[in-house]
């Protein structure tokens, strides 16, 4: 029961986090599009308000229907300095409001770019996912995945690649379990599974020379047997540090889980990029405004010389401004590498400047969430290469069975006969592969000591030179950089079109 509520209380949370994320997506969108219209909402007016006095002066010469569609006449490239000198009608307040949009618009694009790349976790809507294209977040007949969920195994794949090529060896690391003090954390749970095994098996296959023995004889013949069970466990740990290739396919075991659990590589990307999220959406608002500078004189200009072209100008400078600022924002966290000297200051990748950090928080969560004694002992008992495993297992069962029986083993053989041996042997093994996993997790407190995933991953991480180190992480979602800076680019032309609506639709 407490199990269920624990359970209940992490569903819970996961779906507390991903409704908060939502409702933040849905409330910045909100404040982007009402600032946007009322900016849009003032302009118009004003146009609308300047547009009624030209109507009410303009001359016949120059066409009055014109003027009553367009507000003012078209300027020639002869007059182009006059106007430019005389200036436009328009408020100067409009015209110095479009940097502070630009910015709000930057920040806005960059914070719903990076929702959209952590959630929703699966495609959305369900009933269009037949159409989602195999690895991309987009369907063909639209709908939306989180380009991290819909890359998660991808992703995993590259990462765990990368991990165990530069960071981790998988046969050193199961070397450092001492196959006696594992032998000795497991026994609790094994040797009465083990004593309870030998007992069954020989009163099915010998049942009448069994039962005919007191139930003392019975436990003192199971107690000499179990002598060597220490023995027989340790030697299976020796065996498998040997042939760990063999039984573990770890990469099927991080991809798995990542398919199976993209919330855990969502947490895990957020959790040790936060402090670079954070410069992304920042950095929008400060490139936003700066851009916006730009677009102030070039909308003025437009506005002056040729007002028909000032409004479509207003989505290309939204998709501008979202696209350059998430730009910009990826290039401050991996870049430069290495420390570089730029005028009086030291400059750096915003990620590479937090090496020690990220390591930290990094190799926390990967034995959290993937590299822990638990996921590897169920991969190994339940995943790809599970036959291999049990074979492993059942190897040394049988050198046991032998070992235990020892000198006596023609004596038994000629009383049960040789296929009644064979048969109680691959039993006992049998019976000891299906056991194995609920005993095993009794000892997962020793191996996770033991195997030292931790602090091996970071140490290595610690240790790498800049290159290599972005060269850890960044590879894995460097392909998919496009996707995000597209992305804002299309929320901001989003927004430049609901102000250009807002303009220049309706009769405004």
């Amino acid at each position: 029961e407490g199990l269920t509520v624990q359970c209940a209380e992490g569903v819970g949370a996961d779906a507390g986090r991903v409704e908060g994320s939502l409702a933040m997506w849905v409330r910045t969108i909100v404040l982007s599009l009402v600032l946007g219209a009322v900016h849009a909402s003032a302009h118009g007016l004003h146009r609308r308000l300047l547009r009624q006095d030209d109507h009410h002066h303009a001359s016949d010469e120059f066409g009055g229907g014109f003027e009553q569609r367009w507000g003012r006449s078209l300027l020639g490239s002869s007059n182009d300095a006059d106007k430019l000198s005389k200036g436009s009608d328009t408020h100067i307040a409009f015209y110095v409001i479009i940097p502070f949009v630009s910015a709000v618009v930057g920040y806005v694009t960059n914070v719903v770019a990076l929702q959209m790349t952590f959630y929703p976790l699966e495609f959305t809507p369900s009933q269009l996912k037949f159409a989602q294209l195999e690895g991309q977040p987009f369907g063909l007949l639209g709908g939306w995945q989180g380009i991290i969920p819909a890359k998660a195994g991808k992703m995993a794949a590259i990462l765990c690649d990368l991990m165990t090529t530069k960071l981790l060896d998988v046969k050193e690391m199961f070397g450092k379990i001492v196959p006696v003090e594992f032998a000795e954390a497991l026994a609790p749970e094994m040797n009465p599974s083990m004593s309870r095994i030998i007992a069954n098996v020989m009163a099915e296959e010998a049942p009448t020379f069994w039962n005919s023995m007191p139930p003392k004889v019975q436990a003192g013949l199971v107690k000499e047997a179990m002598a060597g069970a220490e023995d027989f466990l340790a030697d299976v740990i020796e065996d498998l540090q040997n042939h760990v290739y063999d039984v573990l396919d770890l990469k099927a075991m991080v991809v798995r889980l990542a398919l199976e659990n993209k919330q855990d590589v969502v947490r895990m990307f957020q959790e040790v990029g936060e402090s670079e999220f954070r410069i992304i959406e920042h950095s929008g608002f400060y490139f936003g405004f700066a851009f916006g500078i730009v677009q102030m004189i070039t909308f003025y200009c437009v506005d002056t010389l040729e007002p028909s072209f000032s409004g479509p100008l207003l989505p290309v400078f939204g998709f501008m401004v979202g696209y350059a600022t998430n730009w910009f924002a990826l290039k401050l966290i991996f870049r430069p590498i290495y420390p570089t000297r730029v005028c009086c200051c030291t400059v750096q990748g915003a990620f590479l400047k937090r090496q020690n950090q990220v390591s930290e928080k990094f190799s926390e969560l990967n034995v959290e969430l993937f590299c822990n004694a638990k996921n590897l002992w169920e991969e190994m008992m339940f995943g790809r290469l599970r036959e291999e495993f049990g074979e492993l297992v059942k190897r040394n069962t049988r050198r046991f069975t032998d070992v235990t029986i020892g000198k006596g083993a023609g004596a038994v053989k000629m009383v049960f006969g040789a296929d009644a041996y064979a048969r109680m042997r691959e039993k006992i093994a049998q019976n000891l592969v299906n056991e194995l996993p609920r005993c095993v997790p009794v000892s997962y407190e020793y191996q996770d000591r033991a195997l030292e995933v931790e602090a091996t991953v970071c140490k290595a991480m610690k240790g790498l030179p800049p290159d290599e180190f972005e060269g850890v992480l960044h590879p894995v979602f460097e392909e998919d950089e496009i996707k995000l800076i597209v992305v804002g680019g299309c929320l901001g032309a989003l927004v430049g079109f609901a102000q250009y609506i807002l303009l220049f639709s309706g009769g405004i």
